[in-house]
């Protein structure tokens, strides 16, 4: 009998899901991004809706009974997976061509008032550089120059040098923009940049020109800047590139081509990288500290220190992080790594802190105490599409630490049964945030979709000699 290729590939139905999981997660981000883009309610609505469907695939995938359950259908599944493959291998390349080629003479040419006109424009400036990887870059080199980067940030000046967006910036709810709710238009945030281009060099008030993350931030991609890299962004690639070969590595033979085709056709990663998006470093070393913990905790340990380091998302995984751990070895092991992890932090921002304690501390908490307009693919939806009115985040403050406390306690309780949840209780509060932008999401799949690999044995065959045993006790009771 022939054996096609797609029977020699070795899988279990909820490694296939995950690519039904990915075609929702590209779908809830290009609806969320139209309605962003237009601002329009129906599409804010929509897309967390599709976000919600998302976050249930993916604990679906991390559910062990969904092999048990779908085990019958894994032929449908490999086809549709192969079928989502193909479809989303050729949109990337299709969007290389788009972007490159055919949108840039598109938009000479086309009406600006015209909506799929605004769809296109924003489409173009998700792949130019956004104020938070203009302000690394900037930071990284005055760190070069012998600067202290967190005193001379500017964001005006870092988006002139870099060719970012004017609408790729963090509008802040002061000056001209004090009584606007809930969100700038695109009009009223180019009138302001057309305003600051001529004084780049003076403060903006309504703009946010802090350097809002730690210094691991900048300080890894500084030997690249110093090296003659250009664009940071090639440094976030061969982060990454090392981050999903070294999960390629510790992932069994047997299931490598899975997790390469998963990665392959995850658009939103390389999509994010093309625009620069920070939490594309902090995703390298939150996938290798995962993936490490059960080989060489030492090592885990100093790439959760240095996750910890670059972005305070990561912040959200070391409880998770921590309890696993717990769970794996024993408490003496989660001090030494608590040590360890706290020591690295300390060391790669220890400089800073000396050199201006309280402007480190003001640009790290800015995130969380600047007033910043509500934005994202949450249920914040409910205020950004009109449907609610609320204007201060306290609320959204206080249900973002419940579901936090809340996933902890779970965790806690469950790890055993559920060690692969980690990753994604530790970013679910950021779905209720007062800013739950998609790029917190995106990743952290992979992240659990890695794991379950690397660690798990194939539950086909477990669930196989668990219902033999049944049948026969059956047979002889």
């Amino acid at each position: 009998m022939k054996v096609s290729f797609l029977d020699q590939i070795e899988s279990t139905p909820r490694m296939l899901i995950f690519y039904y999981a990915i075609l929702v997660q590209l779908t809830a981000s290009a609806i969320s991004g139209t309605g962003f883009v237009l601002n329009n309610g129906w599409c804010y609505i929509i897309g967390t809706l599709v976000w919600t469907v998302w976050f249930v695939l993916i604990f679906i995938v991390l559910r062990p009974e969904t092999d048990r359950r779908l085990r019958r259908h894994d032929a449908f599944l490999k086809r549709s997976a192969f079928s989502i493959f193909t479809g989303l291998f050729i949109l990337g390349i299709a969007e290389m061509i788009i972007i490159s080629q055919l949108l840039p003479v598109y938009l000479k040419n086309a009406r600006p008032e015209a909506h799929f006109t605004q769809l296109m424009v924003g489409l173009a400036h998700v792949f130019e550089y956004n104020d938070g990887t203009a302000l690394v870059q900037q930071a990284a080199e005055n760190l070069l120059a012998g600067k202290n980067p967190y005193a001379h940030a500017n964001v005006v000046t870092a988006l002139l040098e870099y060719n970012g967006a004017y609408d790729r910036v963090t509008p802040l709810r002061k000056g001209s923009f004090a009584e606007v709710f809930p969100y700038p238009s695109t009009i009223q945030l180019q009138n302001l940049w057309n305003q600051v281009i001529n004084n780049p060099s003076q403060p903006v008030t309504e703009l946010e020109s802090r350097i809002c993350y730690p210094s691991g931030s900048f300080l890894l991609p500084a030997p690249f800047i110093a090296a003659g890299v250009k664009d940071i962004r090639l440094v976030y690639t061969i982060f990454v590139l090392a981050g999903l070969c070294y999960a390629i590595f510790v992932i069994p033979k047997r299931k490598r081509l899975i997790f390469v085709g998963a990665a392959v056709i995850s658009l939103e990663l390389w999509n994010s990288i093309a625009g620069g998006e920070t939490g594309s470093l902090v995703f390298s070393f939150l996938l290798a500290a995962w993936l490490s913990m059960d080989r060489k905790l030492w090592l885990s340990a100093i790439f959760m220190g240095l996750a910890v380091s670059i972005k305070q998302t990561a912040w959200f995984f070391l409880p998770f992080y921590l309890i696993l751990i717990l769970r794996h070895y024993d408490i003496k092991k989660v001090f030494y790594v608590s040590a360890a992890v706290a020591s690295i932090f300390s060391l790669i921002n220890l400089p800073f802190i000396l050199a201006d304690a309280n402007l480190w501390i003001t640009s790290i908490v800015s995130p969380m105490v600047d007033p910043m307009f509500p934005v994202g693919s949450g249920i914040i939806t409910l205020v950004t599409s009109g449907l609610v009115n609320i204007r201060s985040p306290l609320i959204f403050t206080i249900l973002e630490l419940l579901i936090w406390l809340a996933g902890i306690v779970w965790y806690f309780k469950y790890s055993g049964s559920y060690p692969q949840t980690g990753p994604i209780l530790s970013i679910l509060p950021l779905f209720f945030a007062w800013r739950s932008m998609w790029c917190y999401f995106f990743y952290v799949a992979l992240i659990s979709l890695a794991y379950v690999m690397a660690n798990e044995t194939n539950t086909l065959k477990n669930d196989l000699q668990i219902d033999t045993k049944l049948d026969i006790n059956a047979r002889y009771s």
